[in-house]
C-alpha cells in the first residue's frame, strides 16, 4: 500500500510539474513569436514539428474557443 500511495503522490506533483512546463513552453514560444521569430524556426530548435508547435501556441485560443 505504501508503494501505491508514494507512486500516487509523484503522479500527481509530477502531472503538476507537466503543467507547469507547458504554460512555460506556450509562454516563451508566444514571446519568441512577438519577437519576430517563426514557429519554423522555434521548431527546429525544440527538435519538433512547425504543426507541434502551432498546437501548443494556440492551445489557449483553442479552449478559449471551447469554453464559450
Amino acid at each position: 500500500l505504501e508503494e501505491l500511495v508514494r507512486a500516487h503522490s509523484d503522479l500527481e506533483r509530477l502531472t503538476d510539474e507537466l503543467a507547469d512546463a507547458r504554460e512555460r513552453r506556450r509562454t516563451a514560444a508566444q514571446r519568441l513569436i512577438d519577437a519576430g521569430r517563426g514557429t519554423t524556426w522555434i521548431a527546429a530548435q525544440l527538435g519538433v514539428t512547425k504543426q507541434a508547435v502551432d498546437g501548443f501556441v494556440k492551445y489557449k485560443q483553442r479552449n478559449a474557443h471551447a469554453e464559450k
